[in-house]
């Protein structure tokens, strides 16, 4: 039996849900100006403090880069446009209602631009710079936000799977319009897989199983904001991803394309920073 889109799209809707069921909190543990580094997904900080979070990221190609045989080099450049919404709870009986305007929490818009550079066949390089500015709906100020970095994609051929070694360092950051400024160096490793999902297809393609494993070390830690407006330092994150896409052909739904979808698991060592998250594409290109 052929799957559906729309089959693979609710079951990871109902597993973020399911691993949401005990959010009842009303506090922002991770400052809403870092939202857009981290993407779409829910966060926890212990038993009760939740963040949520949901980002969509339009993009306009410059140039394509390319790598001719003579060595010839073009450097590619593309800008973003990601625009950040975090909502102020996510309940379970009331789904549908997450979505009202009056639940929004704040919004952000960070334009960057990114540049690709071919080492080699198999090696690329993405410096990346980013900034822009947020706001708390309720009037609860506004911030300055930023990040910049680089990024290296490594292929490998792993048996039957297509493999990927990434690795990235940043520097992420916000000002806001009271209080003092705050910031963060991630410094990531991770390991990307991509095989044939089976003998399974969609719109007669065939469907690949994504499997993802990374690490994110964070340089002077990342604090985070706790019920008495005190911080909590989170020196590193985990993550467990899984995720299907089509064969050489994006998944559209609606209006909307993504190379993939899926989940991943986030959780820090120390067991108090955890969360799911959307996989939309490879840690690469987020």
């Amino acid at each position: 039996m052929k799957p559906k889109l729309s089959q693979l799209i609710l079951v990871s809707i109902a597993l973020l849900i399911a691993a949401n069921a005990r959010s009842q909190s009303e506090v922002s543990t991770i400052h809403w100006a870092y939202s857009t580094w981290f993407g779409t997904g829910w966060y926890q900080i212990g038993d009760e403090r939740d963040a949520f979070s949901i980002r969509y990221a339009p993009r306009k190609p410059l140039r394509k880069a390319s790598l001719e045989d003579d060595g010839t080099r073009t450097i590619g450049i593309e800008l973003r446009f990601p625009v950040t919404l975090g909502l102020s709870h996510f309940p379970l009986d009331d789904v549908r209602g997450s979505f009202d305007p009056a639940n929004l929490a704040n919004i952000s818009l960070t334009p960057g631009v990114y540049f690709d550079f071919p080492m080699n066949e198999r090696w690329m390089l993405r410096p990346f710079v980013a900034a822009g500015w947020g706001t708390v709906l309720n009037g609860g100020g506004s911030a300055w936000t930023y990040w910049s970095g680089i990024r290296s994609r490594l292929s490998f051929d792993a048996g039957n799977w297509d493999g990927a070694l990434l690795n990235s360092i940043g520097f992420v950051g916000y000002t806001p319009s009271e209080g003092p400024s705050s910031s963060f160096w991630p410094i990531t490793t991770a390991v990307e897989l991509a095989r044939p999902f089976g003998n399974l297809r969609h719109e007669g393609r065939q469907l690949l199983l994504h499997t993802l494993v990374s690490y994110t070390y964070f340089q002077a830690n990342l604090d985070i904001i706790s019920r008495d407006r005190s911080t909590e330092p989170i020196s590193d994150q985990w993550e467990l991803g899984f995720a299907v896409s089509k064969s050489d052909a994006r998944i559209r739904i609606w209006r909307f394309e993504f190379d993939r979808l899926g989940l991943a698991y986030r959780f820090s060592s120390d067991g108090e920073l955890k969360g799911v998250g959307f996989l939309f594409g490879s840690v690469f290109d987020i």
